[in-house]
């Protein structure tokens, strides 16, 4: 996956970067490929202090091989610090994860006269709400800063064709690597999970596990409810929270959708999948969802929007619809 000029010394040390350790794809990728580097390397991190994950790298390494960065902020007295962080360890390898991230990687890059290996991790290119001007200059910016990473890694195929198609790489600087999960088996039954999760036996239940966010498109989940809202055979169970909950509790108070059950982030959402009878995404836009991933592993059907990432996991009439 690491590809520096020269091979790498037993005991690398690399830096993993990010401003978001809550819930969400990127940190629960960046969590699966920490316990699954192997001995060979020494791994940092550089990232907030929250619930869940960014708590759990803290005690896990330890305040000498953890820098505390804000939650998607960028800070210059944070960037020169972050420096003399990975000058004093004498760290070689920075791999950022997502927008944020990669702005600080980068110009540690330029600030490090290139003593240090840059990899960036997209996880979702996500132009598609930007206006024309916006997009444009974001596309010159990710072209400028290409000069400064020595590798791109994209998620999935569609979103690595993305970026060559604007030109913000060549194919030959970048690889993907897919979201991966372990092996899960569930040897609970249904209806065990139901009464365990506290959910009724007689539904058709309709599961999206989502962070609350525009991303996410949940005003679309909640219009599909609506059409079904007095049809008493079916319930949507909305596993998940974010900056835009408190909105989507008022609209789902607004309209009446008393089909509709949010539950909250949850540390089983496996066992939510097991528990239902589909999955549902409404994303605009996504990088690879690992719901979708999880919910395919599982054998349960998923309908979802024809979007990069999600028509790379579902397949028409093979494991679920794309709408």
């Amino acid at each position: 996956m690491y590809l520096p000029v020269k091979p790498l010394e037993k005991s690398s040390k690399i830096l993993y970067l990010t401003l978001r350790s809550d819930w969400g794809g990127a940190p629960k990728h960046i969590d699966i490929l920490y316990k699954n580097i192997g001995p060979d390397f020494l791994i940092y991190f550089a990232a907030p202090i929250s619930e869940p994950y960014g708590n759990s790298w803290y005690k896990l390494v330890g305040k000498e091989r953890f820098f505390e960065l804000e939650h998607r902020k960028f800070s210059i007295s944070k960037l020169f610090e972050l420096k003399s962080f990975i000058e004093k360890n004498e760290i070689k390898i920075v791999h950022a994860h997502g927008k944020g991230a990669g702005l600080y990687g980068r110009l540690l890059k330029m600030l490090l006269s290139n003593r240090i290996k840059v990899i960036f991790t997209f996880h979702g290119l996500h132009i598609a709400q930007y206006n024309q001007l916006k997009k444009k200059l974001y596309i010159n910016y990710e072209k400028f800063f290409s000069r400064c990473t020595d590798l791109f890694i994209n998620v999935s195929r569609g979103e690595r064709e993305n970026c060559i198609k604007y030109g913000i790489f060549s194919a030959q600087k970048s690889e993907v690597v897919y979201n991966v999960i372990p092996e899960v088996i569930n040897e609970k039954t249904n209806i065990t999970l139901r009464e365990e999760l506290n959910l009724p036996l007689d539904k058709f239940i309709v599961l999206s596990i989502v962070r609350f966010s525009f991303a996410k498109n949940i005003e679309e989940t909640l219009a599909i409810a609506e059409l079904l809202k007095f049809d008493e055979r079916f319930m949507f169970v909305l596993v998940g929270d974010g900056e835009t909950r408190e909105e989507m509790e008022n609209e789902i108070k607004k309209k009446g959708l008393n089909n509709v059950l949010l539950t909250g982030f949850k540390n089983n959402p496996l066992d939510y999948i097991a528990a239902s009878n589909v999955y549902l995404s409404t994303s605009r836009w996504e990088g690879l969802p690992y719901s979708l991933i999880e919910a395919s592993m599982m054998g349960l059907p998923s309908v979802a929007t024809n979007v990069v990432g999600n028509n790379e996991v579902v397949k028409n009439n093979f494991n679920g619809k794309l709408f």
